[in-house]
């Protein structure tokens, strides 16, 4: 009598060897990240919301320069401080981009059409990640780059800064209930309203590079064939590390660039403009122009929440507080850079204003 083997043959494993590799690359580089460095940085952070902020770009010097120190010191030492700052989420960001673009070039996700609903999945991802603004950049960009629909990187983009379970705690515990309930009914508009909005009215007239996905090729584009389930786990290790590396790359370059930019313009920003006079004058002007440099402004996550908390302890006018509450680290000059030049120009610039506006309007309501 002949007896019939249910246990899987060894040609049958080597087909899934690539999806395991980069599952376990996956899974152990968010491990790394969040137990080992975000949310213990983030509980840190929640610990001392309302004790005193180094400044509205970092939170903690790691340079120390004196109050009479030239201008062009503490230039440099701010921007080293800031680079300090997000060092850990951009280097994660990059990882992690990589290793998404990697994986949607072998296996391609078919999410459908619907705008709205791509965009509320990007964000349900996103919220757990723990990424600011900016360093969520590179990651969108790998969900781009790797036929990724837009509206899921936006998704993602703006829920990890602001959404994440232990700033949505510091929010509620630190900032006046009113003003926690504005921005974050603002925030669910534009993941659920607004960003698919835009991408939809834009679409009409012309498509954007990245949301032209062929989905023709399944729910996996690497074909199970022969020679694929052939494939030696070493093989597979060497081919999936090689382009992981030139994915990491790839990020990398404009990354570096945009950082040394950022850095520089960030400290320059607080070095040069006049805070005090423009926080002690609530005026429909100051309001707009503080909101237009706060918008711009890049910064690590939660610093948001702590530098309005701050403002709030030290009595700052209430449309400050609101002001730094919305568009502080929500979106920054970061990402509308990567949408510039990854997806639309027009997208970028409506997206920034939008914040810009947002900001401004509710400051005028408090």
């Amino acid at each position: 009598m002949s007896t019939i083997s249910v246990a899987p043959s060894n040609q049958s494993l080597r087909c899934y060897y690539r999806v395991a590799v980069l599952a376990i690359a996956l899974t152990a580089l968010l491990c790394l990240f969040w137990f080992a460095s975000r949310y213990p940085q983030l509980l840190s952070k929640s610990r001392h919301v309302g004790d005193d902020v180094a400044t509205m770009a970092y939170g903690k010097a790691a340079f120390v320069v004196e109050a009479t120190a030239p201008w062009w010191q503490k230039i440099i030492y701010g921007s080293l401080n800031w680079l300090d700052s997000m060092k850990i989420g951009m280097s994660f960001g990059v990882a992690c981009g990589a290793v998404l673009h990697t994986i949607l070039k072998y296996y391609p996700l078919k999410i459908g059409d619907n705008l709205y609903l791509n965009s509320l999945k990007g964000a349900l991802i996103g919220a757990p990640m723990g990424v600011c603004a900016n360093c969520a950049v590179p990651i969108a960009c790998g969900v781009t780059r790797g036929n990724g629909r837009v509206e899921v990187a936006l998704g993602f983009l703006f829920s990890s800064p602001n959404f994440n379970p232990i700033v949505i705690m510091m929010s509620v515990t630190a900032l006046p209930m009113p003003m926690v309930i504005a921005k974050y009914t603002v925030l669910l508009l534009v993941i659920v309203f607004v960003v698919p909005g835009l991408i939809s009215f834009l679409e009409r007239r012309k498509p954007f590079r990245q949301l032209v996905v062929n989905d023709s090729g399944g729910a996996c584009s690497v074909p199970l064939d022969h020679n694929t389930c052939n494939d030696r786990l070493g093989a597979v290790c060497c081919e999936l590390g090689m382009e992981f590396l030139r994915n990491v790359w790839m990020l990398l370059k404009p990354t570096i660039v945009i950082m040394l930019l950022m850095s520089v313009v960030s400290a320059t920003l607080l070095e040069f403009i006049p805070w005090e006079r423009l926080l002690a004058n609530p005026t429909p002007g100051t309001l707009f122009v503080t909101s237009l440099l706060s918008t711009f402004m890049p910064i690590p996550i939660g610093l948001d929440v702590m530098f309005a908390a701050v403002l709030l302890k030290k009595g700052i006018a209430h449309e400050f507080v609101m002001l730094f509450a919305m568009t502080l680290g929500t979106f920054s000059i970061v990402p509308s850079i990567f949408l510039w030049r990854e997806v639309s120009k027009r997208l970028s610039v409506s997206l920034f204003m939008f914040f810009v506006l947002a900001g401004w309007g509710l400051s005028l309501l408090f």
